[in-house]
């Protein structure tokens, strides 16, 4: 399903966010909830509308921006879940605006099932949540928001993203503990990710770049971890890179049109289940790192 921008502003400043520079001059106009129903009603009708995302199935992703910026927030997703009743809308958030105990109450009431929420925790600890996501504070209100959602009944369903990179990949064993702790005797999602090297990735390079490999390598180091938590999964990830007690829980989370298969994938037996290689990601470093699985062990 395609990715519905939400809104082109964000208050924070992700060193990883995948937007563009030009997407936050976008005219905040074209986000309001008439221009919001124009285009789902095109889409619906087969005309097309978002450009993102289109052709894959799955959720809805609202996205940003910050979605919960908008003026027009509370009504949209009113809007998106009378429109789309019984689809699955998956909310892309900081979480910083719900640590408004009444706003967080609105949205819940709005943000009826089939809904998740997802909001990204980029460390262990304020200092390294916040050195990621740009702006001082933004830990301390992004776990107010989540608590202030966790204790409302009607509380869709949470998932935790960590988005690795080379500021905080070694740290996914703290983090995977942190959030245990933060989340614990809730029901919850969480989701372990490589970076996507697009706009803000891009431009931060330097400062970001590690290889598949080196996260891969994190993300086995931590598999009783991983295996502790009642559902978790990983985007972005090879399979040949996991251990095989992982490989279960590796999704297939990007649209046809932004990941590849080298030519060392095509004797491997789970080429058909598994993401492949990031464009971006192949262009820069080939596919060395991959070691396709045989056909027989």
């Amino acid at each position: 399903m395609p990715d519905i921008p939400v809104w082109n502003k964000c208050n924070n400043k992700c060193l990883m966010c995948a937007n563009t520079a030009g997407f936050s001059l976008n005219t905040p106009g074209d986000y309001g909830l008439l221009k919001q129903a124009y285009r789902l009603e095109k889409y619906l009708r087969g005309a097309g509308a978002y450009r993102k995302n289109a052709r894959t199935a799955g959720a809805w992703n609202l996205t940003g921006g910050e979605p919960t910026l908008n003026p027009d927030f509370l009504k949209a997703i009113n809007y998106f879940r009378r429109r789309l009743e019984g689809e699955e809308l998956t909310l892309l958030s900081n979480g910083r605006r719900f640590s408004d105990p009444d706003f967080a109450a609105a949205f819940a009431a709005a943000a009826r099932p089939p809904f998740t929420l997802a909001v990204s925790i980029h460390g262990p600890t304020a200092a390294a949540h916040d050195a990621v996501a740009g702006v001082k504070g933004a830990f301390k209100e992004t776990l107010l928001g989540l608590k202030n959602l966790l204790a409302l009944q009607a509380a869709p369903l949470i998932e935790i993203r960590v988005i690795l990179h080379r500021l905080n990949y070694r740290r996914l064993g703290a983090t995977l503990g942190f959030i245990k702790r933060l989340m614990r005797g809730r029901r919850y999602r969480v989701v372990v990710m490589h970076y996507e090297a697009e706009g803000s990735g891009v431009k931060n390079r330097k400062k970001l770049e590690v290889r598949l490999s080196a996260t891969a390598k994190r993300v086995n180091a931590c598999k009783s971890s991983l295996a502790g938590f009642g559902e978790a999964r990983l985007y972005h990830f090879p399979r040949c890179l996991l251990l095989p007690a992982l490989r279960r829980l590796a999704i297939v989370s990007l649209p046809p049109e932004d990941r590849a298969y080298p030519p060392a994938c095509s004797g491997c037996r789970d080429r058909e289940v598994c993401v492949g290689l990031m464009k971006p990601y192949l262009r820069r470093y080939g596919a060395a790192e991959l070691k396709p699985l045989p056909l027989k062990d």
